[in-house]
């Protein structure tokens, strides 16, 4: 039987917080034909307790830190669309 692990599972395994996985696959979502993002592992759901919860398979945790460390880093570059939305919503009210 395959390990499922969940969402804080994940994070912990990979080094990084909930936030950013969340942030991960909210580009792999809006960018589908990123070459980038398409390494990112499929997620599926599953009823825990009565609610869905996104679930990975132990055997997914390399492929999730080998896209960590092929993203580039800073906080407006590849996921800034994502992660500076407060800061282009205030630009937009400032227009």
């Amino acid at each position: 039987m395959k390990k499922e692990l969940k969402v804080e599972e994940v994070a912990v395994l990979v080094g990084i917080s909930v936030h950013t996985l969340n942030i991960w696959y909210s580009y792999k979502k809006q960018n589908p034909n990123d070459v980038n993002a398409k390494k990112l592992p499929k997620f599926h759901m599953k009823s825990v307790n009565g609610r869905l919860t996104r679930l990975w398979d132990y055997e997914d945790i390399p492929a999730i830190i080998a896209y960590k460390e092929s993203i580039p880093k800073g906080r407006n570059g590849y996921m800034g669309s994502i992660t500076n939305k407060k800061g282009r919503e205030k630009w937009q009210e400032n227009k």
